[in-house]
């Protein structure tokens, strides 16, 4: 299963460059269409489509039968049961397409958040890098080794309740750059990347198991027998641009998600 994420780790890498010089919104629609048209796909090969659209005739008449016997309550009473019960069989025919899209929504999340929910570092501007220690006592053997182009702005800040160690650090130019923590003769690096554009960014790097590889890919979990249990950087958040609007891009992929769909489905022959 490694494998098989490392090797879709290069797809979404290589699909990214080449979409380089297109905006932000425009590669995220561009997912929201694959995202549709993928849904709609295994919808179409794993359920009843038949007994689906039944369904959906039944929900449709006991909603009209509600509205036509309004003044009837016994009437209007049955088809609200009705009408519960069409709707109970409708989940349960989306149940095994949504059963089948889980692990593949869940690493293309994976994929997206770490492109789209935040933004590289600045060059110029200050930033923040905190590790927590296995013990208190290993604080003060931690040494951070940066790159020429990182430089390290103030002294480093002991937090020994939280067994954490802050450094504030600065980008001097874009690339991306490895800094290693050092502490008693162990070494672990974390990837941290200035500049622009839409970058696999990992904001943690931690002790996480192959849960964590699915959700945040990009840099393999730190070895869980190590002092080290956590690095992580102070990324900023990534705003999508609408107008004046600023807002993730959890919401708009949702809606051109949607949008998609609904355009589609006559198209591929799904029904939803």
């Amino acid at each position: 299963m490694k494998i098989l994420l490392l090797w879709v780790d290069k797809v979404f890498g290589i699909s990214f460059r080449l979409m380089s010089p297109l905006p932000a919104l425009v590669v995220l629609a561009i997912f929201s269409t694959f995202t549709a048209v993928i849904s709609l796909l295994v919808v179409r090969w794993t359920s009843n489509q038949t007994a689906i659209r039944r369904t959906k005739d039944l929900i449709g008449a006991h909603i009209f039968e509600v509205r036509l016997f309004s003044d009837q309550p016994r009437v209007v009473l049955r088809a609200y049961v009705n009408l519960l019960g069409n709707t109970i069989l409708y989940l349960r025919y989306a149940l095994i397409p949504l059963l089948v899209l889980t692990v593949p929504m869940l690493v293309l999340f994976g994929q997206l958040e770490a492109r789209f929910g935040r933004a590289p570092l600045e060059p110029g501007r200050d930033f923040l890098v905190a590790a927590n220690i296995q013990t208190e006592d290993s604080l003060a053997s931690a040494m951070l080794h940066v790159p020429p182009e990182l430089v390290q702005v103030s002294p480093p800040v002991h937090v020994p309740l939280q067994r954490e160690i802050d450094w504030e650090l600065q980008g001097l130019r874009p690339g991306v750059y490895d800094i290693r923590l050092a502490v008693h003769g162990q070494e672990f690096s974390k990837r941290v990347i200035v500049g622009t554009g839409l970058a696999q960014i990992v904001a943690e790097r931690t002790r996480g198991g192959f849960w964590h590889e699915i959700i945040d890919p990009g840099e393999l979990p730190l070895p869980p027998d190590g002092v080290v249990e956590q690095i992580r950087i102070q990324y900023p958040e990534r705003l999508l641009g609408i107008g004046s609007w600023k807002m993730g891009w959890l919401a708009p992929y949702a809606v051109l998600t949607v949008a998609a769909a609904l355009l589609l489905k006559g198209v591929l022959g799904v029904e939803i």
